[in-house]
């Protein structure tokens, strides 16, 4: 049965964080959709949990391979107009689906919507203002190479037409195994789509900050920049010459992120380096942009009226 949205969730031992993510979804006042989650190969208790939620979530297992093969395995399995993606440790707050849909009806169903995000720190509790409903507020732009703000992405923040996610064949690339950071290269592969739709406000995410979360793995991180980079060398996204230098800042302006805020304040200083140098013309179409933005306008926020 056709629903809006498929939210996938790829779990491996989890148990501490998985049910607050799954509540998060089944307590949503929009309803016209399904949860698929996929248990990647978990030891721990996750299962159990798992079980605990009868027929109201869809679950499968399979063996140990990764959250992108796992997502990769949902989204075969979704019946949803658009997929809705939500790391394991990661929260909808309460407005994230009925948001997205009004977004989906007043812009004829764009390929491409990406969610506002809160950060929390583990134990932190979920302040009144993340959770309040707000007037819509919204970036527009013709697709994602367009946009002119710094868009600090996650899984959890895309909302894909589900049309095009198989499109571009989903995650992965042309065989190659999985690696961190699998959102920007999804993200590349459907840049040329458009229109992409930023939401501001409200809050539609909640993203858990603890010691495990992948983003720590800096080494792994890192040679999955310069993997990117090497993606983007060999032509491997869409958008051709022409948009070469709008792919070169996107990556180029996470990568120099990640390499100062994590690897170089967190003492790896030859991996910022070697992150740095390694796309270092692309950190340049960066800081030639953000010095470009300062000379233009930018894009005007769309506040969407009150229902």
């Amino acid at each position: 049965m056709k629903v809006r949205f498929s939210v996938l969730i790829p779990v491996h031992n989890i148990e501490k964080y998985v049910r607050q993510t799954i509540d998060s979804v089944l307590s949503q006042a929009f309803t016209d959709y399904e949860v698929i989650v996929i248990d990647d190969g978990s030891t721990d208790q996750t299962p159990q949990v798992l079980e605990s939620y009868g027929t109201r979530i869809k679950v499968v297992r399979q063996p140990n391979r990764g959250p992108e093969a796992a997502r990769n395995k949902a989204a075969a399995l979704a019946h949803g107009e658009y997929l809705a993606m939500l790391d394991h440790d990661d929260f909808l707050l309460p407005c994230a689906l009925a948001t997205y849909d009004r977004i989906i009806r007043t812009f004829d169903s764009p390929p491409l919507i990406i969610g506002s995000m809160k950060f929390f720190r583990d134990g932190q509790s979920i302040p009144a203002e993340a959770q309040a409903s707000r007037p819509v507020e919204i970036l527009r732009y013709p697709d994602y190479l367009s946009k002119d703000v710094p868009i600090g992405l996650s899984n959890s923040r895309l909302v894909i037409r589900k049309s095009v996610f198989d499109e571009v064949g989903g995650y992965g690339n042309r065989g190659v195994a999985a690696f961190p950071p699998d959102d920007f290269n999804l993200i590349l592969k459907i840049g040329t789509y458009g229109p992409c739709l930023v939401v501001q406000k409200p809050y539609t995410v909640g993203y858990r900050e603890h010691e495990t979360n992948t983003i720590r793995n800096l080494k792994a991180v890192a040679d999955g920049f310069l993997r990117l980079a090497r993606f983007e060398n060999q032509g491997r996204y869409p958008g051709g010459s022409e948009r070469r230098w709008a792919r070169y800042a996107i990556l180029g302006g996470v990568a120099s992120s990640y390499a100062i805020s994590h690897c170089w304040r967190g003492g790896h200083r030859k991996l910022a380096l070697r992150l740095l140098l390694g796309m270092a013309p692309m950190v340049f179409a960066a800081v030639w942009k953000k010095f470009l933005s300062y000379l233009r306008k930018p894009t005007q926020p769309i506040v969407l009226p009150e229902q």
